[in-house]
C-alpha cells in the first residue's frame, strides 16, 4: 500500500522531467541520483536551487547547467515563493491555470496574523 502523501509537503518538493529520449542516470539529482527513463518524471523533497546551494562539488552544479543547457532535463516545478500581503494580512502564491497568473492560498492554508489571535 502506498504511502499517503501530505499536501503540505507537496508544496515543498521539485519536479524535474528526462527529456533525452533515452534511459538516462542523472548523478546530481539529490539523494544519490536518479535513473529515469525517457519522458520520467522524478519528484524529490525540497527545493532544487535550495540544494544545490548547499552543495560543495562544483562539478553537481556544473551537470545540472550543461543538462538544463542541452535540453536533457526539465525542471517541471519548484516549491511556491509565498507572499505576504500587509493590507489584507494574508500570505499567498502565485499560481499559473491554462495562462493565467492568480493568486491562492498555500498549500498550508491561508495565513493571516490576526487569525486566533
Amino acid at each position: 500500500m502506498a504511502a499517503v502523501q501530505d499536501p503540505a509537503l507537496i508544496c515543498e518538493q521539485t519536479k524535474v522531467r528526462n527529456l533525452t529520449g533515452k534511459t538516462v542516470f542523472f548523478g546530481f539529482f539529490p539523494p544519490r541520483g536518479k535513473r529515469l527513463a525517457p519522458g520520467e518524471e522524478y519528484v524529490f523533497d525540497g527545493d532544487l536551487r535550495q540544494f544545490f546551494a548547499a552543495i560543495t562539488k562544483k562539478r553537481y552544479r556544473v551537470s545540472l547547467y550543461n543538462a538544463l543547457k542541452a535540453k536533457a532535463v526539465a525542471i517541471v516545478s519548484t516549491p511556491s515563493q509565498h507572499y505576504y500581503d500587509e493590507t489584507l494580512d494574508v500570505t499567498k502564491i502565485l499560481t499559473i491555470d491554462n495562462g493565467v497568473v492568480t493568486v491562492a492560498d498555500p498549500c498550508t492554508g491561508g495565513y493571516s496574523s490576526s487569525i486566533g489571535g
